[in-house]
């Protein structure tokens, strides 16, 4: 009996119209790639599920993936549409709606922070680049101006815990009127562009902690920007990314492109779309040769190589699917065409990602929870997050646009540790531990699904060391454990095995795991970020 690791990758969306609940129910959906049949897995109930949830309203179309680290991507299914009966306000000429399909990229939310973020650190701690437990104020880091206010002693690692003192949020948030974007006044809708680079990473670098830190976890979208900054800072300090690897509007916002005027941005930016989306040996989801816009090469890691322009992901040929169970109707399909997961998707793509944000005043009206209005639009294709779009869409906790089949193939290049050039297993094992029993579930910028500490469980009954994160937008990766039987060479045959089904008061929990699973279909009302 040997143990398989599973990443069960579920995505959803449910758009917000003028009028309507702008609630984006999460959730977890895998599809039939396979016939049923002996050996192979039966998930007729995970369809009926995602189709039975769309029907009563819980979310109008999601895509769904399950991959192992032995056969990569098993299974990958679309269901349902962008909206509900209202056209997606990029495609308002789609009156029978516009269809989910398997390539179809979504805002992924707070999953920017594992995803490309962590990720990132990774890649940094395995090539010495990155000690954990060197201060932010380091010289070598941010630098003294970072230490004000009671944050000397605040290390990577504590970014990485959320346990750094940080608040939840800046205060005042950047996209606020009161913090003083020079975009956020402008009429009808504030742009996203980097006019406010310099003014946020000031108020960073000045930010205050409300409680010592090490002391508390406290989920902090603040410890993500800061790490972006010292991302961006190590890549362009060892010349990973240099100013040729930058965008030019990013730039644009600092000082002579001068990393203490907010330029490091756009080196993690660069170092993200260089080292971690764009890594893979076998080509690039962007489709740009050595993930540069112009081609650029940029080696300096091992493990980064140049290769074809499409990304091959380690998928059985059949385990697609772009077909639409759910809808009764025969709407426009979202365009399939080549994608290019990372930050700032360009204008003219917008449309292909469904709609997330009814941030009007119609909406904050009914639901005030959701604050006033800042964009004055229903967002569709730019950052949902009003810190990263003000902060010109790029930013460490949100901001980053990607399908799931592309999450899907850097997850399994995790797991299986294909590539311990780029990221191995003892640097993986080091992240997605839990690290501190005492606080919290909380990995190494990943979360567990530990049965004691993670009263959300979003992740069911996967066992208690899967790590795990989940996205405002209705996002969620979880990366387990199932068992299989060999059955001579060549043959396996997968043998289901119930983990450990354990509740929790409150929790949305799962059938025992030899049944198809199945999924919370609702946000996680009691977390404000996710």
């Amino acid at each position: 009996m040997m143990a398989a690791r599973v990443a069960w990758l579920f995505t959803m969306w449910a758009a917000a119209m003028a009028g309507t609940q702008p609630d984006l129910k999460g959730a977890f959906d895998p599809a039939a790639a396979a016939p049923p049949g002996p050996g192979s897995l039966s998930w007729s109930p995970i369809d009926q599920l995602l189709t039975e949830s769309i029907a009563q309203g819980a979310f109008p179309g999601c895509v769904a993936a399950v991959a192992d680290d032995i056969e990569g991507i098993l299974y990958l299914k679309a269901f349902g549409n962008f909206t509900y009966e209202v056209p997606p306000p990029l495609s308002p000429e789609a009156v029978d709606g516009v269809a989910v399909n398997v390539d179809t990229p979504y805002d992924v939310a707070s999953l920017t922070k594992v995803i490309a973020t962590t990720s990132a650190a990774m890649v940094l701690y395995q090539r010495s680049l990155l000690d954990l437990d060197t201060k932010i104020a380091d010289p070598t880091l941010l630098g003294p101006l970072f230490g004000a206010n009671g944050k000397d002693e605040v290390t990577v690692r504590h970014l990485l815990l959320h346990n750094a003192g940080f608040p939840p949020d800046p205060q005042p948030n950047y996209w606020d009127p009161a913090f003083g974007c020079p975009a956020t006044v402008m009429e009808p809708s504030p742009p996203e562009v980097f006019t406010c680079q310099k003014q946020i990473y000031d108020s960073l670098l000045n930010q205050g902690l409300d409680r010592p830190v090490n002391t508390e976890y406290v989920y902090s979208d603040l410890s993500m920007i800061t790490l972006m900054y010292v991302i961006g800072t190590v890549s362009a300090t060892h010349g990973l990314t240099t100013d040729r690897d930058l965008r030019t509007d990013c730039m644009m916002g600092s000082a002579e492109g001068q990393l203490e005027s907010g330029a490091s941005q756009c080196h993690y930016e660069a170092f993200v779309r260089n080292y971690v989306l764009n890594s893979h040996p076998n080509g690039h989801p962007t489709g740009h040769p050595n993930g540069h816009p112009n081609g650029h090469r940029n080696d300096h890691l091992d493990g980064h190589t140049d290769a074809s322009p499409t990304r091959t992901s380690p998928s059985r040929s059949s385990s697609s699917s772009s077909s639409s169970p759910a809808s009764s109707s025969s709407p426009a399909s979202s365009t399939s065409a080549a994608w290019e997961s990372g930050f700032l998707p360009p204008a003219n793509s917008w449309s292909l990602v469904p709609p997330t944000w009814n941030d009007t005043l119609a909406s904050s009206s009914i639901y005030p929870s959701a604050g006033p209005p800042y964009r004055n639009r229903v967002m569709q294709g730019q950052a949902s997050d009003g810190n990263a779009y003000a902060n010109g869409g790029i930013s460490g906790h949100a901001g980053l646009f990607a399908t799931v089949r592309d999450v899907a193939t850097l997850l399994v290049e995790l797991m299986s540790s294909s590539r311990p050039d780029w990221i191995n297993g003892t640097t993986l094992k080091h992240f997605t531990t839990m690290a501190n029993a005492s606080q919290s579930s909380r990995a190494l910028g990943w979360d567990t699904n530990d049965y004691t500490m993670n009263t959300y469980r979003g992740c069911g009954n996967l066992s208690s060391t899967t790590y795990t994160h989940t996205g405002y937008t209705g996002t969620e990766v979880c990366n387990g454990q199932y068992q299989y039987q060999s059955r001579g060479p060549g043959v396996k045959r997968r043998q289901r095995q119930p983990l450990p089904y354990h509740t929790t008061p409150g929790s949305t929990t799962m059938p025992p795991l030899h049944h198809a699973p199945t999924a919370n279909c609702s946000p996680p009302t009691t977390h404000t970020h996710t």
